[in-house]
């Protein structure tokens, strides 16, 4: 888990900036030297951030975006057709997704390598298969684009550069910065805890000022030091620093407020808070540029239908059935998509210009009639993703599957395979503006760490030259 897990206090806030500072200062034996690109590519660059929607456990694609009828299908489902690309539809489940098509694209061509929750999860977090040898050096893909984006930070960026939220049950647990500096690690927030610990009430600020000086005065003999030891002091300072930055910054109060008339607009769920808060992030533009969401209990091995009903027990609870996190999903993603699309920079861009949005399980589920047990188990062959925003193009479908939605018989896209996690990691470092190819020689095991490794595990070529598919 990250370093910043279950924060829920200023305390706390402040323990764990010590400890990712007391990491941050060990971390500069191993930062990124010699780092190299494989052959000359044009990153895209047409978005400043990524929301990556992780359905955690699975979606059932036969149930939800590439939509199989039988038998097992349920009549409240609600099914039609909805016109263009997109075919037959389960409008109970997604009706708000249905009116939206325009703004996002997809993908039912997609592919796993694996089908044990925790590797595949790893592998959606770091475009990378699970080496335990190496799992602990491995960066995540957020950890990257914070590292990249470093010489782009301004004096008014307070706020870190990758935040995770709601990463507390997930089998792979939150990849952190693995050998890069440990400033480019997640941050966490678990949408149910007290966010007010990440701002100051305008009242506190008076007390809280007087306390952060008298430490400073207390600590100075410290900060004019010139040894080694009063170097990690500093580091862990500026990480104290960072963290009176951000709770200080007038931005605060809003970025981490939760109104209660947009929380029920978002579903009132876990999800839709995350989505309200990934929102605030990229609407104040104070440092973050790379957000990744859990959404839990897509796992449905048993009673995958249960009862048609509305999600239950409001944002700390965790929806059960298909039905509920579809529900739970369509309620949170349709007004991300709008709020992004409706809000404009000074100079006319939107917000959903400039984030890339990325929502997709680990694998998909197996198709076809339920088990014995009601369910349906974990299925690398098909499954889809959807994808908005940074200059993706709307209003399409890529890739075609059977009539069962067991393997995929059209690829729609120039490798003649299907999309695998490696593939979708490369799209969104093009579209960060990330050279996908680069390499670095000197890592702490020794070993040449590729941004994206340049053949996979059944040597495919990964060559995004222009990664053009997803985009305009």
């Amino acid at each position: 888990m990250g370093y910043f897990d279950s924060l829920s206090t200023r305390r706390e806030m402040f323990r764990a900036g010590a400890a990712l500072g007391g990491g941050y200062f060990f971390s500069q034996l191993w930062k990124p030297t010699q780092v190299q690109a494989q052959s000359r590519v044009s990153p895209r660059g047409s978005a400043r951030f990524c929301i990556v929607l992780m359905l955690d456990g699975g979606q059932s694609q036969v149930d939800t975006w590439d939509l199989k009828e039988g038998a097992w299908t349920p009549q409240d489902f609600d099914i039609r057709n909805v016109s263009g690309p997109i075919g037959r539809w389960p409008y109970a489940l997604y009706p708000q997704l249905a009116e939206r098509f325009d703004k996002f694209l997809l993908a039912r061509s997609m592919g796993a390598w694996d089908a044990v929750h925790g590797r595949a999860q790893y592998y959606i977090q770091t475009g990378h298969p699970l080496n335990l040898a190496l799992s602990k050096e491995i960066p995540a893909i957020g950890a990257i684009i914070a590292n990249e984006y470093t010489d782009r930070r301004r004096d008014t960026d307070t706020l870190p550069p990758y935040v995770a939220m709601n990463v507390v049950r997930n089998q792979a647990g939150l990849v952190n910065s693995g050998f890069m500096p440990a400033m480019n690690a997640p941050f966490h927030i678990d949408t149910t805890t007290k966010l007010s610990s990440y701002a100051l009430a305008p009242e506190d600020k008076p007390d809280f000022d007087r306390r952060w000086n008298l430490l400073k005065n207390f600590d100075e003999r410290l900060r004019n030091e010139t040894s080694l030891a009063s170097k990690t002091y500093r580091d862990y300072n500026d990480h104290y620093e960072g963290a009176v930055r951000l709770m200080s910054d007038p931005r605060a109060s809003h970025i981490f407020h939760l109104d209660a008339a947009e929380q029920v607009r978002y579903g009132s769920s876990r999800t839709g808070d995350a989505c309200i808060l990934a929102r605030n992030l990229i609407e104040a533009d104070a440092g973050t540029h790379f957000i990744f969401v859990d959404v839990y209990n897509w796992d449905q091995h048993s009673n995958i239908y249960g009862d048609l009903r509305p999600p239950r027990g409001g944002p700390g609870a965790y929806p059960s059935t298909h039905q509920d996190v579809s529900r739970e999903l369509d309620s949170a993603l349709a007004p991300l998509l709008d709020d992004l699309s409706d809000t404009k920079r000074e100079n006319g861009t939107s917000l959903l210009d400039e984030t890339l949005v990325v929502c997709m399980g680990e694998f998909g589920r197996t198709p076809g009639p339920l088990s014995v047990i009601g369910g349906r188990d974990h299925y690398p062959g098909a499954f889809s993703a959807l994808f908005a925003g940074g200059g993706v193009k709307g209003g399409r479908v890529l890739g075609k599957t059977d009539e069962m939605g067991a393997t995929v018989i059209e690829s729609g896209w120039h490798e003649k395979r299907p999309i695998y996690p490696e593939d979708v990691a490369a799209t969104i470092y093009s579209a960060m503006g990330v050279d996908w190819t680069k390499r670095i020689q000197e890592t702490p095991s020794g070993r040449m760490f590729y941004y994206i490794e340049p053949v996979t595990a059944q040597s495919h070529i990964v060559n995004f030259q222009e990664v053009s598919e997803f985009f305009v």
